[in-house]
């Protein structure tokens, strides 16, 4: 179902059906509680972030899993680089983020994730023939107050360049306003919100509960997700933690 109307219109929301035991569970929490500041977000905006990549073997029956190693920085830190190819405006270079640690990918959750995710998608024959590459964000938005907000980016519509994304959210605290995602036609890229026209907004959607999700076929459509902040009420800070997994094909360059 989730591929055939991936096909048909771009993109499907989903909630994928995969256990997660509660030590694992603690475990990808901790992460998220650990994550560093994203080095590429504005100084005000608390937009934290980790990040690991590696590849799948198409060919293979168990579609087995390999992460790449890590760089280290002149500090000792761990980094992984992400490269969206001149597709994100706010940032047309390679990134470096911190590395998912090793507790994290270890997990089976995270592996069954993958793998599911993967069975998603579709390709071409030549394409299988390759490996397909992986990437994986931890992502974390927070806002202490109403003014407050967490920032994704880039803040527009947009498309991320590699053939299919999945968003998968963790968790969102209580008071949390905003994080409203939208599916818009590719004529949307690049404009703001209240630019579009509204013939080019497909679709609009909150992920409020664990593992809601939804996927885009990046040539077919745009997608966009509003700044969070923290609810007038005194609720809380307002909190959204979602994992981005993206795939792309591999082609040998001579």
């Amino acid at each position: 179902m989730i591929q055939t109307q991936l096909k048909q219109f771009g993109y499907c929301q989903f909630v994928p059906e995969i256990d997660c035991d509660s030590e694992e569970l603690k475990t990808l929490h901790r992460e998220f509680d650990r994550l560093e500041h994203d080095p590429y977000a504005p100084d005000k905006v608390k937009r934290f972030r980790r990040y690991g990549n590696g590849i799948i073997l198409p060919w293979t029956e168990q579609t087995d899993i390999h992460w790449i190693p890590t760089a280290e920085d002149d500090h000792g830190a761990r980094l992984s680089g992400y490269d969206q190819g001149g597709n994100n405006p706010e940032h047309p270079d390679i990134r470096y983020f911190r590395a998912l640690s090793e507790e994290a990918k270890a997990t089976d959750f995270l592996g069954d994730l993958i793998r599911k995710d993967f069975s998603h998608t579709f390709w071409s024959e030549a394409d299988r023939r390759a490996p397909i590459y992986f990437g994986v964000h931890f992502v974390k938005l927070r806002s202490g107050s109403a003014s407050d907000l967490g920032i994704s980016s880039p803040d527009c519509f947009h498309q991320d360049g590699e053939p299919f994304t999945f968003a998968h959210l963790m968790r969102r605290t209580s008071g949390t306003a905003g994080g409203t995602n939208y599916i818009g036609t590719v004529q949307a890229r690049g404009l703001g919100l209240h630019e579009v026209p509204k013939e080019d907004v497909i679709a609009e959607f909150e992920l409020s509960r664990f593992m809601e999700s939804f996927v885009v076929h990046d040539p077919r459509v745009s997608h966009y997700v509003t700044p969070i902040r923290s609810k007038e009420n005194g609720s809380g800070d307002g909190e959204r933690c979602v994992i981005l997994i993206d795939f792309s094909r591999m082609r040998q360059s001579i």
